[in-house]
Parts: C-alpha cells; structure tokens; sequence
C-alpha cells in the first residue's frame, strides 16, 4: 500500500470515516498526515502515496498470486480464492487476475513486480512456513531488490510457538526472515484460533502476505477489513435472475439487453446442468444503481414468464448459501451452533429412512427456519437434485390466523412437502394419525428452542416423553435464540409468514395473540404502528404479544 505502512507499527486500524477522509486529503494535495492517535514515536509523519497507486476514489484493483506446488500438483485444492474474491467484492475492490505458481523465488519475485506494478493492492497466499519450500518471503523482498534480514520483531511472536525462547532454531530463523524494509501488522483475531489474540501479517509497499491454510487466512481478512482491506466509496450493484430455460432459447433477448445497456451493465449467463431448481443463472452488475435496475427490468419484461424460476437461488442454492453464510464473518457465536444443528438434521437422515421422519410444521417463524434447514441438508445429501417428498404435519390450533395458513400451503408447495392437516390438541390427534398414516414413523423434526415452554431441558435427539407415541424428537435450533432465527432468515432471504413485518413476534392463534408493544411506534400521521418482529432487540420479550399461553406447539 502507501508509504504510511512503512514505519515498524503493531497496528493500525482506521475507522470509514477517517479513511475517507484521509483519501480525499489525499486527492486534493497529494499528500496526508496520519491522525496521533494513530502515530508511532518512530514514524515518518509526512507520507506520499506510491506512483502505482490511484489517488482518487475510484474503483481500486487487485491481484492474487496463490504459491504452492501443492496446488498446481492437485494435492491439495485451493479454497482462498472462493473466500477472497467475494469479500473484495463486496468492499468496490475489483480482483482483476489471479495466478498460481510454484514455490520459486524467482517465479515469485517475477509475479509480484508484475502485479505490484498493475494493481493497487497485491495478496499472495501460501509459502510462509518453517520448511525448505517456504520461499515466498524470499521472492517479495527479491521484487523490490531486497534481501531478507531476521525481523527480531517478530522472533517474539514466533519464538513462543516454536517453543525456542532465543530464536536461533532453523524454524524459528525461517518463520522470522522478511524482506529488510517489510512492515509487520498485528491484527486481533480470536484466541480460539490463536492462543496469543494477534497474528503477525508481513507486507511491503503495496504487497500483502497472507498463509495458505484457509483457517488462518480467513481470520486474518476478517481482521484486517474496515482498516487495510476497506471500501473507498465504489459499490457494485447486482441483479440475479434464475432461469427454467436454456442458454439457447435465451439467446436472442440476452444479446438485445447486452446491446442496450452495455458498456455500464455486465451481464453474465451461467448454464447449470445438475440442479432440478433452476437450468440457467444471468447476473447483471454495474456501478449505477439506476442503470443495473433498468437493465433488469427490460430483460425481465422481454423473456417468457415461464421461464422465470422464482425460487431459483431459494432453493437450488440453499446449502451453498448456508456454507457461504458460515463461512463469512456475519454469525459470531451463532456460527458453530448452526453448524450443530446442521450436523444433527445429517444424523437424522442418517439414523432414519426419509419415509420414517415428519416434520411439524405450524407456520411460524422457527419451523420454517428449519424447513429451510432441512431442505438445504438434504440438497447436499442428494447433490442439488429434487428429493423424495418429506412428510409435514400442521396440528391446527382453534381460531387459526388465515395468514399462517395461507403461508403453511405455500411453504408445503415451495418445499415439496406432503403436508397433513389435522385438528388439535396435539397428542391426540398425533396418536390418531400415527394409527391412520404414520405406523412406519420413527422421528418428528420440531422447531422448538429452549425458552419455549416445557422445552428447557430437552436434549437434541431423545423419545419422546411417555403417553406420547413412541418416536424420537429431533429438535435441531434447540438453541438457537431469537436474534439467531431472524438472522438466519433474513440473511438467508427465506419466506416467512408477512404477520412478522407486522408486528407479531411470537404466533398462537387469532384469539390470543396481538402485535407485540415492544414494537409499537406512532407514526407522522398519528397512526399506532408496529416495526417488524426481526427488529426486536431484546429476545426475552419475545412473548409479550401472547395474552395466554396455550398447548405447545411445536415452531
């Protein structure tokens, strides 16, 4: 980057703001002076920016080199660049090529000078270790026409691990010898991930080298974005539309739209052979919100509307989007307990035939979190193609809400279910059915949590308590909270019944349930209002708009 990461600093972290403003500092006088707070006693305050890189806030590029002979072998399969190109994406940093080469110092040395030269931020991946074929740091200090020296800056760091306090092994000489003016930052990642809370990240001008293994990689962006890796105002705008059609049929009004609108919108168009949801992907991008709308309108308004596939991404992509979602940095300590439930919906599968499972489904906002879970499960499990139907049962409450009804067909078509009905109270019309239809049932998926009532003590998988019939109760979002089910949902764009954007946060019947006043707001004209349930900030008032509590349900 610019000369400002020059002086030997821990850290630096620079907020939106003061990025921004340091940039447009920069566009006018073609200079800036950091904030103190952010100065080092020993650092150069007056920095110039580098001639390789812009001096405006325009788009800015990138390049990645991923080092290993590993990976042009095919021995191991490279899982940095799904994770990065996304993630510079979303910040307006356009990644502009990407190379693999082998673990050469003087491949390397020829490929960051070349990159170095052409872009304006340079990430290489890989060949940092303690062995013979870690040469990378060899290579970047050879593009720049320099030697690499034992940083004792960071013997410290690495001389804990190595467990060699004097630094003198060979691994701990290896892990320390960077290029002679590199500058090391010290993002805070997670002591789970590392026991000190910091990773010592080497750069140099405009180059920064990250670790091959995907763990570390990606914790060391995710500290590392907002500060060095940030946003300088430019966003790409983007319109998906799933098809039921072929390229072929689709050709004629893809190219009328590519004329029309091109250069300012990018179209792409993606066959998919191996997936019953949808046959062909068109993306539409461009740095004008109003020109990518336009651009999707008239190409919407020109195809067939039949070919349209609605729930294209919904459906056909759901256990992509999940891994995607538990690999960004969106969850926090959500993140593993979605990974717990997903790997119990596996077992479930596992330990039963699709044939011998139910799910009960009431309409709510926490069974059809796990509708959608389980479909995306069982995406994986039958690799994106259409599964056999699974059986839904909705035990249907006195007074029922005709939107939650409305919304439980819909949910039943959407997901393929074969949805059966029957009145309430629960266990007997459970007993009855199971007599009627269900013999073979062996487990009933349920969208219970914790602080639903009667369900604090419940395990993942256990039979179900006696005078019930024999089954097992798989409850997969068991603890999942309020914040978490919304999270998933909206990060996940699931459909949910629209009494939720009304203000109900928690649903029983018609009867006994009402908007609930933690959301209420009077709006400009007078009017009592309620925000949407996702906007609830305390999940333990989760139930204030229930005026009694009835049988459980299960959500």
């Amino acid at each position: 980057m610019w000369k400002l990461w020059r002086p030997k600093i821990k850290s630096v972290s620079i907020s939106f703001l003061d990025s921004y403003k340091f940039l447009k500092e920069a566009e006018t006088n073609n200079s800036w002076t950091l904030p103190k707070r952010f100065i080092h006693s020993n650092m150069d305050h007056s920095v110039q920016p580098p001639s390789n890189v812009r001096g405006n806030c325009k788009m800015k590029t990138a390049g990645i080199i991923v080092i290993g002979d590993e990976i042009l072998k095919g021995q191991v399969a490279d899982q940095n660049i799904a994770f990065l190109a996304p993630r510079l994406h979303n910040l307006g940093i356009k990644l502009q090529k990407v190379s693999i080469i082998s673990d050469s110092v003087e491949e390397i040395c020829k490929e960051v000078a070349e990159f170095s030269s052409k872009y304006d931020t340079v990430i290489t991946t890989g060949g940092v270790g303690p062995t013979h074929d870690d040469v990378t740091y060899e290579g970047v200090a050879a593009a720049f026409g320099e030697k690499v020296v034992v940083s004792q800056e960071i013997v410290k760091f690495w001389s804990y691990f190595t467990q060699d306090p004097e630094g003198k092994n060979a691994a701990t000489i290896k892990l320390t010898s960077i290029p002679k003016s590199a500058v090391v930052l010290y993002p805070d990642v997670p002591k789970t991930s590392v026991s000190k809370g910091q990773f010592p990240v080497v750069t140099m001008k405009n180059v920064i080298i990250f670790p091959g293994v995907p763990k570390f990689l990606q914790i060391i962006f995710n500290a590392l974005e907002g500060s060095y890796f940030s946003s300088h105002g430019v966003v790409f705008y983007n319109k998906t539309i799933y098809l039921n059609a072929s390229e072929q049929e689709i050709t004629d009004v893809l190219n009328g739209a590519v004329e029309k609108f091109s250069p300012a919108v990018q179209f792409g168009s993606y066959p998919k052979y191996d997936n019953d949801y949808y046959r062909v992907l068109i993306t539409l991008e461009s740095e004008s919100m109003v020109e990518v709308n336009k651009a999707h309108a008239f190409l919407v308004s020109q195809l067939h509307e039949n070919w349209i596939a609605n729930d294209g991404d919904l459906l056909g992509n759901a256990y992509k989007n999940t891994l995607k979602l538990l690999n960004s940095n969106k969850l926090n300590d959500f993140g593993p307990i979605l990974e717990k439930s997903i790997q119990t919906v596996e077992k479930c599968f596992d330990d039963f035939k699709h044939d011998e499972i139910f799910i009960s489904f009431n309409g709510g906002k926490d069974c059809t979190a796990l509708l959608h879970l389980v479909h995306s499960v069982m995406l994986k499990k039958y690799g994106e193609k259409a599964y056999p139907s699974i059986t839904g049962v909705y035990f249907r409450p006195q007074h029922a809400f005709k939107e939650i009804e409305d919304f439980i067909h819909l949910s039943a078509i959407r997901y393929n279910v074969n949805l059966i009905t029957r009145d309430g109270p629960i266990k007997q019309s459970l007993h009855a059915l199971v007599k009627e239809e269900g013999s073979n049932w062996k487990a009933c998926l349920m969208g219970v949590r914790r602080n639903d009532p009667n369900c604090k003590n419940l395990n993942y998988m256990q039979e179900t308590d006696e005078g019930w019939p024999r089954l097992v109760r798989v409850s997969p979002i068991l603890d999942w909270t309020f914040q978490d089910v919304w999270t998933y949902l909206k990060e996940l764009h699931v459909p949910y019944c629209p009494l939720y954007d009304r203000g109900y946060t928690s649903l029983g019947n018609a009867l006994n349930t009402k908007p609930n006043p933690a959301l209420e707001y009077v709006d400009e004209d007078g009017r009592i209002c309620y925000k949407p349930a996702y906007m609830l900030r305390e999940g333990g008032m989760e139930r204030r708009g229930r005026m009694q509590e009835q049988e459980v349900t299960p959500q």
